[in-house]
């Protein structure tokens, strides 16, 4: 039985798409219902974005809620909410962590290879900034971005991180084909790469008590 997802630019606004899926999510058709050129692309590009997700989640991969830098070979993927201040955690490291790039800022890849490795990859995703590139790191650290008056970092536990990169993973928990190959993807991920929590300001301290923490 096909699959039918509904589009809306945010909670409180009108449907303006309708995607219709297999249930392999390789064979999809798009129903665009509003006349906006900014509406239409939104449903293109979030089409295109799901229909990855949910067709790569059995196959050793994640499509992540992240942002991301890469310092010193590693890739760090800095999690939260929307709202938090990943982008702006990001932008800290950027000022002040010396060698920093951005590989993205909203929607990483991260690929878990048969030898082991975990690979984190950029994506034609990236939220409201405009960082598409094509480039890849290994992963260094998943990082819980958390406000808080004074900034410390914590070191998590195994379950304390699967549990951390679980919510910020793209997939229909539902659907028992995807939700174990994210189980399997995602213990491999956290048995292999540290997790943390970072309580901290939006300021440049942060980011230098995050860089010595997870580096």
């Amino acid at each position: 039985e096909d699959m039918w997802i509904e589009m809306a630019v945010s909670g409180n606004r009108p449907i303006v798409g309708w995607l219709r899926t297999d249930r392999s999510f390789r064979n999809a058709e798009l129903r665009i219902l509003s006349d906006s050129l900014k509406d239409s692309l939104f449903c293109i590009n979030n089409s295109l974005m799901l229909m990855f997700a949910f067709s790569t989640a059995a196959l050793n991969t994640l499509e992540m809620h992240a942002s991301v830098i890469r310092n010193g070979g590693k890739a760090y993927l800095f999690l939260a909410p929307s709202g938090t201040g990943k982008s702006t955690h990001s932008q800290q490291w950027l000022k002040c962590i010396p060698g920093s790039d951005l590989l993205n800022d909203d929607n990483p890849i991260v690929r878990i290879w048969p030898d082991g490795r975990i690979i984190v990859y950029g994506s034609p995703w990236s939220g409201k900034t405009p960082c598409y590139r094509n480039i890849e790191c290994p992963a260094g650290a998943f990082v819980q971005i958390r406000r808080c008056p004074e900034n410390h970092i914590t070191p998590l536990d195994i379950l304390e991180a699967y549990a951390l990169v679980y919510s910020s993973c793209s997939g229909l928990k539902f659907d028992s084909r995807m939700a174990d190959g994210l189980h399997d993807s995602i213990a491999a991920a956290v048995e292999a790469v540290p997790g943390f929590v970072l309580d901290c300001r939006p300021d440049e301290d942060a980011a230098r008590v995050c860089a010595a923490g997870v580096r």
